[in-house]
């Protein structure tokens, strides 16, 4: 998600942030959507069966230099980031590459140096990555980014995090539900929730069937994403169109199971959606005092949509 100054854009003109492109790659960029889209366009008329890294990066490196646009280049096999700024390809010592406001950078890195492995307060999250390979950083990342953005103190593009995974054969929007818990009773909020104390984790009032889930087109370099809070119903979908401008749709008191008929009317086509949506059990908090297990963190969810892939 790329950060765009001092006020959040209206939800018509949201827009992909992170574009599919022939040759199994995948663009991050900031600056002008409009520039960008015309960019993304001329790869393709240029490398309409992708290109060689040399020719990605120099493609790039010109289109920066030409529009004052930043980029984010992920090729797939193998697998490696360029970024690209100010018309050059850039190096720096952080595995994370960044583009975008230096203010939000400073709090992601702040976010990600001193980030506790619960927040005290209200609410504890839970984020559930239903596809992503051992391993993988995703959760972490996401992790620190949702700090980052934690209490509007850095306005976004949308307001949610778009987390984007290589595969086998290209890339594809991950699949995640992040769901809301009650910080639990009897522990103030100074005090560290250890991984090993026996506590169940669940929600009431506000945070009763709060989550936020990320949904995946089924289909590998599927430029479509889709965005769907429980507690509401709220569904929000990004699509690319054929002229390369990207449209964003908006449902309310859309049910689970209502979510991927819905996704599939509002974008116009078919997209496979992925998704897994989960909600806590209700009830607050609670330690537990078991027989067995006699320790570990309890998180009872139940789970409200599961489009994925059954194997076998």
């Amino acid at each position: 998600m790329t950060f765009i100054g001092p006020d959040r854009l209206p939800m018509a003109d949201w827009t992909l942030k992170s574009i599919f492109l022939p040759g199994e790659i995948c663009v991050s960029y900031a600056g002008s959507p409009e520039l960008a889209a015309k960019e993304f366009q001329r790869f393709r008329a240029i490398f309409s069966k992708g290109a060689g890294r040399a020719d990605v990066v120099k493609f790039f490196e010109q289109s920066s230099g030409a529009t004052n646009n930043d980029y984010i280049v992920a090729f797939n096999n193998p697998a490696r980031l360029v970024t690209i700024r100010n018309g050059h390809q850039t190096a720096g010592p952080s595995q994370n590459h960044w583009i975008g406001d230096k203010p939000a950078y400073e709090r992601f890195r702040e976010c990600e140096r001193y980030r506790r492995a619960f927040d005290a307060g209200r609410a504890v999250h839970a984020v559930l990555f239903a596809d992503e390979m051992e391993g993988s950083p995703a959760s972490d990342l996401f992790s620190t980014m949702r700090d980052t953005l934690g209490g509007n103190m850095m306005p976004s593009a949308g307001g949610f995090i778009t987390v984007v995974s290589n595969r086998d054969h290209g890339f594809r929007h991950s699949v995640y539900s992040d769901v809301l818990l009650d910080w639990p009773d009897g522990i103030s909020e100074s005090d560290q929730i250890s991984l090993t104390a026996a506590i169940d984790l669940r929600a009431t009032e506000e945070n009763r069937r709060f989550s936020t889930s990320q949904i995946s087109g089924g289909y590998y370099n599927l430029n479509a994403v889709a965005f769907y809070v429980l507690s509401g119903g709220l569904l929000v979908t990004l699509h690319e169109s054929s002229n390369g401008s990207i449209t964003c749709g908006r449902r309310s008191a859309v049910e689970p199971q209502d979510v991927a008929p819905t996704m599939d009317q509002m974008m116009g086509f078919s997209a496979n959606a992925m998704a897994l949506v989960m909600s806590s059990k209700a009830g607050g908090s609670i330690r537990e005092y078991r027989t067995s297990p006699t320790q570990g963190l309890g998180i009872p969810l139940f789970c409200e949509l599961n489009t994925l892939a059954r194997p076998g």
